[in-house]
């Protein structure tokens, strides 16, 4: 038999059992609003730390840069490989928050070139991350779908450009990708002899695929053989051996 509780007693209720839950939520919130702090710090640290260095950075030293032990850092990316995967998602769908701001423009043809600048100006910032996106790490399921989603927008975005008369009617999406990579390329190689390369090769494909391009004034000077000859490394030759040493 149940003994009623007199009223004023600490008989549970309906009330109390909510307060259990509610304390059984907070801590369990807070665990999990401390490890997105921890995963986020180990992706800015890694960014920062791989655009600074290139990709070859030890994990333990990502790990003490983020303020976190090596523990936490394989609990979130049980390799370095999908620290890097992770990275190259976040940038790539950062790139498609870009591309679907641009679809919304009034102006698509300049939203897209908006968009060509934005992107060789993230991938000089983003030089290692830029190299990783190869064919291998194409590979993988998560990149490659945020690739081709990206892709999917661009496509849109030239469409749109076109439909608007800004854009000429036989570019695709994969043709500005492709001359994308290939200012990305030319920045690199040149960007310590002639800074402005990358927004003069800009111009020249705005020149190529926009029906005004040739009205418009090239930005920076024209590339000189001198640098070309300079934004080549050569490899050091080695001093010969006699053949008595």
């Amino acid at each position: 038999m149940i003994t009623p509780h007199p009223p004023g007693s600490d008989a549970p209720d309906a009330g109390n059992g909510h307060n259990a839950v509610s304390m059984e939520k907070g801590p369990r919130r807070t665990m999990r609003a401390d490890a997105e702090r921890n995963r986020r710090r180990l992706l800015d640290a890694a960014t920062e730390m791989f655009c600074e260095r290139g990709l070859d950075v030890g994990v333990a030293e990502i790990a003490e840069h983020a303020g976190v032990g090596r523990g936490t850092l394989f609990r979130n990316f049980p390799s370095k490989e999908d620290l890097i995967s992770a990275i190259l998602v976040q940038r790539l769908t950062e790139s498609i928050s870009r591309g679907r701001v641009a679809l919304e423009s009034q102006d698509p043809a300049e939203a897209l070139f908006d968009l060509i600048e934005q992107s060789v100006g993230s991938s000089q910032t983003d030089r290692a991350l830029f190299d990783a996106l190869a064919d291998a790490w194409l590979a993988n399921k998560e990149i490659h779908a945020a690739h081709t989603e990206l892709l999917e927008v661009l496509d849109a975005l030239v469409r749109r450009a076109q439909e608007a008369g800004g854009v000429r009617g036989d570019v695709g999406a994969v043709d500005v990708l492709m001359m994308i990579k290939g200012i990305c390329e030319s920045a690199a190689a040149f960007q310590h002899v002639n800074p402005d390369v990358a927004l003069r090769q800009i111009d020249l494909v705005r020149a190529a695929i926009s029906g005004d391009g040739a009205r418009r004034p090239l930005r920076g000077r024209p590339p000189t053989i001198e640098d070309l000859e300079q934004s080549v490394v050569l490899p050091t030759a080695e001093p010969l051996r006699s053949a008595t040493a």
